[in-house]
This record gives structure tokens, sequence and C-alpha cells, in this order.
């Protein structure tokens, strides 16, 4: 344990002021994470929230430099992730009790870089079947903007 503080003291005597907001809210989310608010540490480092209704689900994560590329833009990989999980959702919220839905084809079109404060997928049915599910995700801002467009499958599996 010792080695780790000496790490953390020694990350935090070289951070620069955006390094430590990112790091203060890594933390934030991970002490969430812990109070049981996320139940991944994938979502709660993404600072991820979730809405599932009927015929839908809405996923979105902050817009920070935590997640972007070194050209200072959202990462494709992180939209992917958002994209997936908005999709993925939506699919396990339609599987019967003891089932759960596993992603088995991912495509995306990207179409332009997200500038927003908040990065929003959203995801609709387009087919479900007594196995599978095809699932339409979009990333579309406030202003309108379309950023990306994807399909997914889904099979059903039972849980383990």
């Amino acid at each position: 344990m010792k080695n780790l503080n000496e790490k953390f003291q020694q990350i935090l005597s070289n951070s620069t002021e955006e390094d430590l907001v990112i790091l203060s809210n890594f933390i934030d989310s991970f002490d969430k994470k812990q109070q049981g608010e996320f139940t991944t540490y994938l979502s709660a480092s993404l600072n991820m929230t979730r809405e599932t209704h009927h015929d839908g689900s809405i996923v979105s994560i902050p817009n920070t430099p935590y997640i972007h590329n070194n050209m200072a833009i959202p990462h494709g990989g992180i939209l992917a992730v958002l994209l997936d999980t908005a999709m993925g959702t939506l699919a396990n919220s339609k599987c019967p009790p003891g089932y759960g839905a596993v992603t088995t084809n991912l495509s995306i079109h990207y179409l332009t870089v997200a500038d927003e404060e908040a990065i929003c997928a959203e995801a609709k049915i387009i087919r479900h079947g007594r196995h599978t599910l095809v699932i339409e995700g979009n990333i579309v801002q406030n202003d309108g903007k379309h950023i990306a467009t994807a399909t997914g499958s889904f099979f059903i599996v039972p849980k383990t």
C-alpha cells in the first residue's frame, strides 16, 4: 500500500491543472462505484448516465479531455462504447428473466466530431426476434449535428 501512496503523491506533484480536474472527476466516479451508483468500473470511469424506456434507451457521457485522442477530439472507440452501451442496455431490458443480451455485430459510421459538453447515444429496436435483436443507435447533438450512426445485433443467452 505504501507504494501506491508514493505513486499517488508523485502523480499529484507532477500534475497540471487539467490533470487534477480529470483525476478528481475519476476519483469521484470511483467513489460512486463503491457506493453502488455505478454497476461497472467502465461506466463509472466514463461518468455514464443511462435511461431506459419502453421503446428506447439513452446513454450519456461528459465530453472532457479524459475521452479525447491525440487530436483533442472524442476518441472513436469511446463513441463505439457509448453506442454499444445504449443499444446493449435496450437489448438487455427486453430479455426474459434469467437471460441477457450480448453483442454479436456492431457497425458504426462516424460522421463528424462531437463538440458539445455531453455526448448522448440513443437506441431503438429495429427487429426483436426470439433469439436476436437488431438495434439502431445514433449520436445526435442538441444542435442537431449527427455525430455517428450504428447498428448492432444482439444474441439472447442464459445468464450464468
